[in-house]
């Protein structure tokens, strides 16, 4: 029997019930409040939510009164008018009428009419030898070394594949997106994807919304129709069972707040006034000081305590009401600013094709869960477990971040109304007319409670945990690899001895640890700052300071730790994809590439070596855990995986490196002088190289060539005629004759570019036993995984390999079949 204070409770329940709209009985009182008396609280079911929500007897103050008198030790949880409600953000959103309807595309972006298009017959252009022979000097430049090379690969698509990296400015990206698409659409949005694709592609996220930014702007019905393909899982694996997407569900809610806001164009500016990089306002602090130090100067000499106790709150009553008036000034702003972007067709037709994904996942989830319910532990189970995905997790909270630019959790909580996900919600409305506010607020507190916390609960995501404080809940194996990367040091600090000992299971190989889709050069660089920081024990602490410095200590080793063990799970990731046969790394680390002091995790240097080392660990033995050195005296270094991450790399670091990027004697003072010596057999040879380099390599220097200096321009000369267009050749051409003379087939090499911006290309875009590839990521990688050695020398029938061919390769994965150009 409950308490008399619950008892109270039970009969406004009971009168509310009979009065609500539900019509529903007075017995159902007890069936809709549970007492939980450990707890002190009564538990509302979504039936009763409602009901309470949307009645104005309990919303007046007389019976809230009556509850806080009859219920002095006891809490009711969810039945009062939403705290949200409260906040300055204007909830509601204008009349969308295209919104439930699932042709909202047709009608707000029509397909254009291509039925007037006009064939015209193309004439043939005279031609000229001379002319095409001058034409073919146009894009030939130098490096920074003065070293031949191109600007162009004569393919827009392949200039895109190459330029579109996380250094590119928003104009080069727009105009190298121009000329592509001019050239190829499909091509292009494929290129675009890959830009963004974790698995399959460079998984470059700012990078994919700048170029989004273009496609919206000139191509919105394509851009929108193709946003699932960024939440789809598409991407395979043979360890997975219902595939991996491209990008995350927060893709959709950021593009959304850039298109809001107007700001794909700035999204490389880094400004922390800009939605994408906000941060806290720097100066708070500052400001709030001299607000206190004016309240308190008010005061003279004599002030007592309680003088200065007023002068305090005066000032905090200050801060307050100008923190309330600057956010209700913005949330006026951010809804004047929705409303007229709603107006917009190609905007409408975004706004709606999110919340329609979010509605559509959050909806088949809540099925599987109801089922998960009712099913014991097996493999029936566990099978539907894997269907939900996390777009629970990324799903907009209302009144946060996104929401609150957007008013997207508005429109996901009508659809979910609207296809009956919320049937224990019977709050009745006019589809064909806005929402008022409160019902606004009752169905996004409903939309927050009943369907985002259990599909939450359920996927077992760190963040509502940690926020809660019950860090020693939190199931580290289940932990996402950034969110592990990220937050290893609060759960160090809240929880040492479940995380220390979960660590350890890892080390055992007990237990597991996520690092599949991690870039490599950040967990380089996380070893690097580790290792530096490290200093080993002297023996027990005696004083305070030693007590923390041990303390900290152990932190840096539970962070290797995490460092350490996520390495081999992102290299176990890259094996999935098949083997990586008869290859070597070439390492750039001349001076222009940086140095692994730097503070800069996106230095040049340090994907350089952090790419090196994968191939290196990729590779089958003989070749594995090996590398040559990039520099005037070329050197091949050995690896020993049981140093660790950081060891290695200042190993390879501390390898004899001069400042020049010499790549011609890699080939002929290296390679081609030592197979002459030892007679190397053709089938014997590396067959193929991975350069990793930002590009600006050293004029090759052939034969009784020699550097003059020059006293008028107060420099040196290089060897040769630069100005003669006969004599003009590159460092491949030059590597090309070297192997030829002595009777070597020239090895299939990949120039993978790490410059922060594209400036020149070793060679154009058919040239035959090469590829061109850039960015950070390992993924990129697979475009050569899969072959071993016999499957090579077939394909090198079967296969063209050259830069265009190659690109055509790693945009041609199944993942980006669901691509569709539509306008």
């Amino acid at each position: 029997m409950p308490k008399r204070g619950a008892r109270s409770v039970y009969a406004i329940v009971e009168h509310l019930l009979r009065n609500s709209s539900q019509r529903a009985s007075p017995h159902c009182a007890h069936a809709a409040v549970t007492h939980q008396h450990n707890a002190n609280s009564l538990v509302v079911g979504p039936e009763l939510h409602c009901a309470l929500l949307s009645n104005s007897t309990y919303r007046s103050s007389k019976v809230k009164r009556a509850l806080s008198l009859n219920l002095p030790k006891f809490q009711l949880r969810m039945i009062s008018t939403p705290p949200a409600a409260a906040s300055s953000q204007d909830v509601t959103l204008p009349f969308i009428s295209e919104l439930y309807d699932p042709n909202f595309l047709d009608v707000l972006l029509p397909p254009r009419d291509c039925t007037a298009v006009v064939d015209v017959p193309v004439q043939d252009e005279p031609r000229n030898p001379l002319i095409d022979a001058l034409k073919a000097t146009s894009h030939r430049t130098y490096t920074e070394n003065d070293s031949p090379a191109f600007n162009s690969t004569l393919s827009p698509t392949l200039d895109a594949f190459q330029e579109l990296t996380r250094y590119a400015s928003k104009d080069v990206v727009h105009e190298a997106l121009s000329k592509a698409w001019a050239e190829d659409p499909d091509l292009t949005l494929r290129i675009i994807w890959n830009a963004r694709s974790i698995h399959d592609g460079k998984s470059e996220k700012e990078l994919f919304y700048t170029a989004f930014g273009w496609l919206f702007k000139h191509h919105p019905r394509t851009a929108v129709t193709n946003l699932s393909q960024l939440v789809r899982p598409v991407c395979s694996s043979p360890k997975t069972r219902h595939g991996m997407s491209h990008g995350y569900w927060k893709d959709l809610l950021n593009i959304l707040a850039l298109a809001t806001l107007d700001q794909f164009e700035t999204i490389q500016n880094r400004d922390p006034e800009l939605f994408l990089h906000c941060q806290r306002p720097y100066g708070t602090s500052q400001w709030m000081k001299r607000l206190y130090a004016t309240e308190f100067g008010k005061l003279g000499e004599g002030a007592t305590a309680e003088d200065r106790k007023a002068a305090a709150d005066a000032a905090t009553r200050i801060h307050m009401q100008l923190t309330k008036e600057a956010h209700a000034r913005r949330a006026r702003q951010n809804h004047d600013i929705l409303v007229q972007k709603l107006a917009e067709p190609r905007y409408r037709a975004l706004f709606i094709a999110i919340a329609r994904l979010f509605a559509e996942q959050l909806s088949r989830e809540v099925s599987i869960m109801k089922r998960l319910n009712s099913l014991p532990d097996g493999e029936e189970r566990l099978d539907l477990l894997h269907q939900i995905t996390l777009a629970s997790k990324w799903a907009p909270s209302p009144g946060r971040a996104h929401d609150r630019v957007t008013n997207i959790s508005t429109a996901i909580s009508l659809l979910l109304h609207h296809h009956g996900t919320m049937s224990s919600l019977t709050l009745p409305f006019d589809s064909a007319m806005p929402l008022p506010t409160l019902e606004t607020h009752i169905l996004r507190s409903f939309y927050q409670r009943w369907i985002l916390a259990p599909l939450r609960a359920t996927t077992l995501i760190p963040e509502p945990l940690m926020s809660a404080n019950h860090w020693t809940s939190i199931r580290y194996a289940r932990v996402p690899s950034i969110c592990m990367k990220t937050n290893s040091e609060h759960f160090f600090r809240h929880d040492p001895a479940g995380f220390e000992k979960y660590l350890e299971n890892v080390v055992n190989g007990k237990q597991k640890i996520s690092g599949a889709t991690l870039m490599p050069h950040q967990l380089l660089h996380s070893a690097l700052q580790i290792s530096r920081l490290s200093k080993p024990s002297t023996g027990p602490p005696s004083t305070a300071r030693e007590m923390r410095r041990s303390i900290e200590q152990r932190f840096l080793e539970n962070k290797k730790k995490v460092v350490e063990t996520q390495w081999p799970v992102m290299i176990a990731r890259l094996r999935e994809s098949g083997a990586l046969d008869n290859a070597m790394a070439v390492c750039d680390v001349s001076g222009s590439m940086g140095c692994l002091s730097s503070p800069e995790v996106d230095s040049p240097i340090f994907p350089a070596i952090a790419l090196s080392m994968v191939l290196s660990q990729l590779a089958k033995p003989p070749f594995a855990n090996g590398f040559i050195t990039f520099s005037s005296h070329p050197k091949f270094v050995q690896l020993d995986p049981a140093l660790g991450l950081a060891r290695n790399a200042e190993k390879m670091h501390g390898s004899e490196w001069e400042m020049n990027t010499n790549l011609h004697a890699v080939f002929v003072d290296l390679f081609l002088p030592l197979a002459k010596q030892h007679r190397v057999p053709k089938e014997d040879m590396i067959k193929r190289l991975f350069i990793f380099s930002d590009m600006q390599f050293d004029e090759a220097r052939r034969p009784f060539q020699t550097y003059t200096w020059n006293s008028e321009d107060d420099q040196v000369d290089p060897p040769g005629d630069q100005s003669n267009p006969a004599d003009w050749a590159t460092n491949h051409d030059e590597i090309v004759k070297a192997y030829t003379e002595v009777g070597y087939d020239v090895p299939q090499i990949v120039y993978w570019n790490l410059d922060r911006q594209f400036r020149t290309t070793p060679v154009e875009a058919q040239r035959e036993g090469v590829a061109l590839m850039n960015g950070f990521s390992p993924a990129m990688l697979k475009v050569f995984m899969g072959e071993d050695e016999s499957t090579l020398q077939e394909k090198e029938v079967r296969e063209e390999f050259n830069p265009l061919a190659v690109m055509k390769k790693a945009i041609g994965k199944a993942s980006y079949n669901g691509l569709v150009v539509v306008d």
